[in-house]
C-alpha cells in the first residue's frame, strides 16, 4: 500500500512540474509575441508574481517611455485559451488590446504615496489567513484577529486599472513613520465610508440569477435558507466587513438572534442566524469541501466555521 501511494505521489508531483514548465514556456512565448505586436517604445517583460495564500502567478509587466505606469497583466486565462487551441498570435492579439483598454488616458502621480495623509484617505484593510501567508506577513504590518490576519492595502480607484490596490509593506510604513495601530486605526475610520458595506439575502441573489439565466428557473426558491450575503460595494475583499463598526451588531439584532459567518472567499461571507437546527459540523465539512473544489486557492479565506455572540459582539471561532 505504502508503494502505491509513492507512486501516486511521484506520477502527480511529475504532473504538476510538467504544468508549471508548460506555463513557463507559453510566459516567454507570449512575451516575444506581445513585443514584436507593440514595437519600439515599450518592454515586456515576464514576472512570477505571490498572491494570497502563497500562490504563484504568471504575469506581463508591460513598460512604456515617458509613462510611469507599467500593468502587470495575468496569463492565467490566455493559458487556458490557449490550451483550448487558440494560438500564440492570437493570445496576444487579445492581450494588447487589454492592455490598451486597462491604462488609463493620463499618467499616474505617484508622488502622492509619500505623503501618508494623501494615502490615509483610500486605505482599507482585508483578511488573510494566517496559515497560508506566514511568509508575506514577515513583510507586512498586519492584526492578528482569531485564525487570520488583518492586513493593510491603498485603493487606487481608478477605472480601468489593471491593478486596483497597493499592498501596505512595513517599507512604506518606516517611509511614513507610522505605527501597525496608526494604519488599524485610520483604516477602521476609513474603509466603511469609501467602500461600504452591502447585505443581500440569499432569496434576492438566486432570484435575480434566475432572471439573467445564471440559475435553473425550476428550481424551487422556497428551499433557500434564510441566510445573507455580507460583503462590500466593490465586492472585492469584503470579507473584511464583518469587522466594519456595529456591522454585526446590527445585523444580529435584525435576525433576533446570534450569527454563524460562514468564509466563502477573501470577497465576502455567508451569515445565517443560529436557530438551533444547524449541524455545526456538516458546516464545517461544507467549508472544508467548497475550498477545495469551487474556489481558486488565493480566493481562499478560512476553514474555520465563525460565530458572532449578541450578548458579547464577539466574533469567535464556532465550537
Amino acid at each position: 500500500m505504502r508503494f502505491a501511494v509513492w507512486l501516486f505521489f511521484v506520477a502527480f508531483t511529475s504532473f504538476l512540474k510538467g504544468y508549471v514548465m508548460e506555463i513557463k514556456e507559453f510566459s516567454g512565448n507570449m512575451k516575444e509575441a506581445v513585443q514584436k505586436l507593440l514595437g519600439e517604445g515599450h518592454t515586456v517583460e515576464t514576472v512570477s508574481i505571490t498572491k494570497n495564500n502563497n500562490v504563484t502567478l504568471e504575469a506581463l509587466v508591460i513598460r512604456q517611455e515617458q509613462v510611469n505606469l507599467a500593468p502587470t497583466i495575468y496569463l492565467n486565462n490566455y493559458f487556458e485559451a490557449h490550451l483550448n487551441g487558440e494560438s500564440i498570435r492570437k493570445c496576444a492579439e487579445r492581450l494588447v488590446g487589454d492592455y490598451f483598454d486597462a491604462i488609463p488616458d493620463n499618467d499616474l502621480d505617484t508622488d502622492f504615496y509619500r505623503d501618508y495623509e494623501c494615502v490615509r484617505r483610500g486605505l482599507s484593510y482585508k483578511l488573510i489567513s494566517t496559515e497560508r501567508n506566514r511568509e508575506l506577513l514577515e513583510s507586512v504590518p498586519h492584526v492578528p484577529f482569531l485564525d487570520l490576519d488583518i492586513v493593510f492595502y491603498y485603493s487606487l480607484d481608478r477605472d480601468g486599472m489593471p491593478e486596483g490596490s497597493i499592498l501596505i509593506r512595513n517599507t512604506h510604513k518606516e517611509m511614513w513613520g507610522v505605527s501597525t495601530e496608526d494604519l488599524m486605526r485610520d483604516a477602521m475610520e476609513r474603509a466603511p465610508l469609501t467602500s461600504p458595506e452591502t447585505c443581500r439575502d440569499m432569496y434576492s441573489v438566486v432570484k435575480k440569477m434566475q432572471e439573467t439565466g445564471e440559475y435553473p428557473e425550476d428550481e424551487f426558491l422556497t428551499d433557500i435558507p434564510e441566510m445573507y450575503i455580507l460583503t462590500n460595494k466593490s465586492m472585492v475583499f469584503g470579507a473584511a466587513v464583518i469587522l466594519y463598526p456595529g456591522i454585526m451588531s446590527r445585523l444580529s439584532d435584525k435576525l433576533e438572534g446570534n450569527l454563524y459567518i460562514i468564509p466563502s472567499s477573501i470577497h465576502e461571507v455567508i451569515v445565517l442566524p443560529d436557530n438551533g437546527y444547524e449541524n455545526v459540523d456538516q458546516l464545517r465539512e461544507m467549508i472544508y469541501t467548497v475550498n477545495r473544489t469551487q474556489l481558486r486557492p488565493q480566493d481562499i479565506l478560512s476553514d474555520s466555521l465563525y460565530y458572532f455572540d449578541r450578548s458579547t459582539e464577539k466574533i469567535t471561532i464556532a465550537s
